[in-house]
């Protein structure tokens, strides 16, 4: 299957990750609804821009818009305002890619989870952002995985153009990315990743991440809509 391929190849190409927090607990849909009666987040706004990436997109803000709409949702839903200013945002890198264009990544550590993001130097539109905490923090500290999985679907909400409302929904979906067989899934438009890596300092550190695609991706990765394999899991 291209899926696994691409999709690393992508990851090794262009990837930055993200950390969250916030304590809301995530809810499933209704048990027993059909998906024609499932309430599935429709979005709000179009927060994407055609590009001749991998992807074939990117999102159509900078990072310092980004962040000023994640901080809007992030304390709207209880979080401090100052657990990621803009002001802390830090670049770890550049490259230039094969397309002949040059990506800068970059981190914001809040102490615990760490938001991550990538740009196109040239138009400052971004074409992943991503949510990451170190392994043993995840599984040790206290309400660390409500908080990264809030935060992770406040990054999904804000990216795709979504509302608060829809925050428990993409918390779901990423915690869903865990123990699905491919780690990633596809809903309209973006895709949604989990995934693994070990650290300069050797930490093992879990990413979620999501990134804007062309509709074509969908086929061409063989990528699993996340509506299919909610009603296929329930």
């Amino acid at each position: 299957m291209k899926k696994i391929t691409a999709i690393i190849l992508i990851l090794l190409l262009v990837f930055g990750a993200v950390s969250c927090g916030n304590d809301n607990e995530a809810k499933k849909l209704p048990k027993g609804a059909t998906e024609d009666e499932a309430n599935y987040p429709k979005r709000q706004k179009n927060n994407f821009a055609e590009n001749d990436n991998e992807t074939g997109m990117t999102y159509n803000f900078t990072l310092d818009k980004y962040t000023t709409a994640f901080n809007t949702m992030y304390v709207k839903l209880g979080g401090d305002v100052e657990d990621y200013p803009y002001k802390k945002w830090k670049k770890k890198s550049d490259e230039k890619r094969s397309n002949g264009k040059l990506y800068n990544y970059y981190y914001l550590d809040s102490g615990e989870i760490i938001l991550t993001a990538t740009e196109e130097d040239e138009s400052r539109k971004l074409v992943n952002i991503g949510c990451g905490i170190t392994v043993d923090k995840f599984n040790t500290r206290k309400n660390m995985k409500n908080k990264v999985m809030t935060v992770c679907g406040i990054m999904a909400a804000v990216s795709g153009g979504y509302s608060a409302s829809d925050v428990n929904f993409f918390s779901n979906l990423f915690v869903d990315t865990i123990t699905s067989d491919e780690h990633c899934f596809w809903y309209e438009d973006n895709i949604y990743l989990y995934d693994k890596e070990i650290t300069e300092n050797g930490k093992a550190t879990i990413l979620f991440r999501t990134m804007p695609a062309a509709k074509n991706i969908e086929d061409d990765w063989n990528l699993q809509d996340y509506k299919d394999y909610w009603f296929e899991n329930q």
